[in-house]
C-alpha cells in the first residue's frame, strides 16, 4: 500500500472546515435566505444569483438536506479511513454546486471555494483509485454465461425505448411549436 501523503491530510482538514462552514450555515438559516422584499420584485428584474438563492432557499427541507450532507461529508473527511467514502459522496455534490455557481453567476469567491473543495475530493479519489476500482469493478461478479444473452436483449430494449422516447418527444415538441405558431398567426 502506498504511503498516505501529508498534503492530503491538510487538504482533507481544510475541505472539512469549509464544508462545515457551508453546511452549518444552511442548517442555521444563514445561507440560501433571501429577504422578503425580493419576492415583491418582478422575476425578470432579478439576477441569476438572487434567483438561484430564492429558488434553492424556497424549500427548507432541501436546504436542511444539503446542509446535512455537507456536515456529514465534513465529518467523514476528518478520518483517513472514511476519507475515500467522503470524497466519493461529496464529489457529485460539489460538481453540482460548481455548475450552479458558474451558470447562475454566483460570486467568484463561492466559485473558487467550490472548485477548491471539488479538486480536493478528486485528489482524494485519485490517490485511492486502485482501491476504488477494485471495489467498483474488479470485485463485482459478472453475469453468468447462460444469462449474458438475456441481459444484452434487455439492455438493447431499454436503449431502443429511450431512443424512441427521444425521437417521439422531439417530433411532438416540434409539432406543438408549429401548432402554437399557427394559432398566433390567426
Amino acid at each position: 500500500m502506498k504511503p498516505y501523503p501529508k498534503y492530503l491530510d491538510w487538504l482533507r482538514y481544510l475541505s472539512a472546515w469549509m464544508l462545515y462552514f457551508y453546511g452549518v450555515s444552511k442548517l442555521t438559516g444563514h445561507q440560501l435566505v433571501v429577504p422578503a422584499w425580493v419576492a415583491q420584485k418582478p422575476i425578470g428584474s432579478l439576477d441569476g444569483y438572487t434567483l438561484t438563492w430564492y429558488y434553492f432557499g424556497y424549500s427548507h427541507a432541501y436546504k436542511y438536506i444539503l446542509g446535512s450532507i455537507q456536515v456529514a461529508g465534513a465529518s467523514l473527511l476528518l478520518f483517513r479511513k472514511s476519507a475515500l467514502f467522503a470524497a466519493t459522496m461529496m464529489a457529485p455534490v460539489m460538481v453540482n454546486i460548481v455548475l450552479i455557481n458558474l451558470f447562475y453567476s454566483i460570486t467568484a469567491g463561492a466559485e473558487r471555494t467550490a472548485l477548491f473543495i471539488l479538486g480536493c475530493m478528486l485528489l482524494l479519489v485519485w490517490h485511492q483509485r486502485e482501491a476504488l476500482f477494485r471495489v467498483l469493478w474488479t470485485s463485482q461478479s459478472p453475469e453468468s454465461g447462460s444469462r449474458q444473452k438475456h441481459h444484452w436483449i434487455i439492455r438493447a430494449l431499454i436503449l431502443l425505448f429511450v431512443l424512441g422516447e427521444v425521437i417521439l418527444g422531439t417530433v411532438m415538441a416540434h409539432q406543438q411549436g408549429h401548432f402554437y405558431s399557427l394559432q398566433k398567426g390567426h
